[in-house]
C-alpha cells in the first residue's frame, strides 16, 4: 500500500509539474506573438502590433497596412500574419465612418466613387497627400533602420500605389492587393533607388478587371517604376492563402534582408 501511495504521489507531482509547465509555455508564446496597443497620429488612428519580440525597441521594420472600404485594423491583422522576425505592424484606420467600418474616402452627403473624375482624382491626390504625412510622421517616430513597406487591399491599395507613384522616396516597397488607380496620377520616377511595387490580383476579379491590373504595369514601368505583378487564376475580389504567403514572403525579403 505504502509502495503504490508514493507512485501516485509521484504521478500527482509530475501531472501537476507538467501542467505548470504548458501554462508558462502557454503564456510566453502569447507575449512574443504580438503587443498591441491604438494610438493617433498625422489624423489618423492606427493599431499598433509588435511581432516575434517581447521587448519593442526603436529600429523594428515597419509594415503599414491599409484595409478595404467598410473595414477596420482588426480585420486587415488577420492577412498580416505569417512573419517569423520580429516586425512592427501599423494598421491605419481609415478617417471616414462607412457601413460597418471605416473608408479612407467619404462616402457621405457625397459619395467619393460617384465623383466626376476629375474631382475624384483630386480627392485621391488630397487623401493621398495625407496619408504621406502620416508615414513621415511614424517613421520619424519609431526610427526603423529601413523605410516602411506598405500595403493595402481594395480601397488601401489604392492609397498603396498613390504613396508608391508620388511619394516613392518614403518606403521600401509598396504592395496594392486588388486594388487600381487614375493613371493621370503618374509622374516620371527620378529616383535612383526606388522602392519597387509588387501588385497582386485575381483573374476573375469583377470589381478591378485584371485587364486594369495589367495597364497599371505597363504605364508604370514605362514611367521608369520597378513594378512587378502576381496573378491567381480563378480568384476574384478576394486575398486567397497563396496571395497571402507571396506577399508575406516578398514583405520579408524586403525588410529583414536589409537588416544582414
Amino acid at each position: 500500500m505504502k509502495y503504490l501511495n508514493c507512485i501516485n504521489y509521484r504521478f500527482l507531482r509530475f501531472l501537476l509539474s507538467a501542467l505548470h509547465c504548458l501554462m508558462l509555455i502557454q503564456l510566453g508564446a502569447q507575449a512574443v506573438k504580438s503587443q498591441e496597443t491604438e494610438k493617433q497620429i498625422a489624423g489618423y488612428k492606427y493599431k499598433q502590433v509588435i511581432l516575434n519580440t517581447e521587448i519593442p525597441a526603436d529600429g523594428l521594420p515597419i509594415i503599414i497596412g491599409l484595409h478595404w472600404s467598410s473595414s477596420n485594423p482588426d480585420e486587415f491583422e488577420k492577412y498580416l500574419t505569417g512573419f517569423t522576425r520580429p516586425v512592427r505592424l501599423i494598421l491605419v484606420q481609415a478617417p471616414y465612418p462607412y457601413k460597418t467600418g471605416f473608408s479612407f474616402f467619404r462616402r457621405e452627403p457625397e459619395d467619393y466613387y460617384k465623383l466626376p473624375v476629375d474631382e475624384k482624382m483630386a480627392v485621391l491626390l488630397q487623401e493621398g497627400e495625407k496619408l504621406s504625412k502620416f508615414v513621415e510622421e511614424i517613421t520619424e517616430l519609431y526610427k526603423p533602420k529601413i523605410k516602411p513597406a506598405i500595403i493595402g487591399a481594395s480601397q488601401g491599395g489604392d492609397l498603396s500605389y498613390v504613396i508608391a507613384v508620388r511619394y516613392n522616396q518614403l518606403i521600401s516597397l509598396s504592395c496594392p492587393l486588388l486594388a487600381t488607380m487614375d493613371e493621370r496620377i503618374i509622374k516620371t520616377l527620378q529616383l535612383k533607388n526606388s522602392a519597387p511595387i509588387y501588385v497582386f490580383h485575381g483573374t476573375a476579379d469583377p470589381i478591378v478587371k485584371i485587364a486594369s491590373a495589367k495597364q497599371h504595369i505597363k504605364s508604370l514601368k514605362k514611367n521608369g517604376f520597378k513594378v512587378k505583378l502576381a496573378t491567381y487564376e480563378n480568384v476574384g475580389h478576394d486575398i486567397p492563402d497563396a496571395m497571402k504567403t507571396d506577399y508575406i514572403k516578398q514583405i520579408s525579403r524586403t525588410l529583414f534582408s536589409a537588416e544582414k
